[in-house]
């Protein structure tokens, strides 16, 4: 569930991470989507890319870890959301996280991709996989 990216079709272009900063009005280097450059064994040496962020789990390790429930999941688009109100700034649910999707901003707050849930909540496709070039980015909406 939620944004997967089809490494054989990602050229590594960045337009997935720039539309996701211009939407939300990010300033590097506090990105919610990184495109990442892997390499790959198999005989001979190839470099792939993936564009990477909050994987929206349906078994979510952050939520889970989380003492004040501030990480959740939205009952209608069944993405997973950060509530920064009840948040204290622990560090568990980045910790928690095997993806590296959960970080904090220069002012110690929790960020995370949220799905772009007001785009997906009007039937639209989250600004990354709309914007891109190569359509390696599929949403997939989850349980709810």
């Amino acid at each position: 569930m939620g944004i997967h990216c089809e490494v054989r079709k990602c050229t590594g272009c960045g337009v997935c991470a720039v539309a996701c900063m211009d939407e939300k009005d990010i300033q590097p280097p506090l990105l919610r989507k990184i495109v990442r450059k892997e390499r790959m064994e198999g005989g001979e040496l190839q470099l792939t890319f993936n564009s990477q962020s909050c994987f929206h789990c349906v078994t979510t390790r952050c939520a889970t870890v989380c003492p004040t429930g501030s990480i959740l999941r939205d009952t209608e688009t069944g993405i997973v959301i950060h509530d920064n109100a009840p948040c204290i700034g622990c560090g568990k649910c980045a910790t928690a996280c095997p993806f590296g999707a959960i970080f904090f901003n220069t002012d110690h707050i929790i960020q995370k991709c949220d799905g772009c849930i007001d785009r997906v909540r009007q039937g639209l496709l989250p600004v990354c996989v709309e914007a891109c070039p190569q359509q390696a980015l599929e949403w997939e909406p989850g349980a709810k």
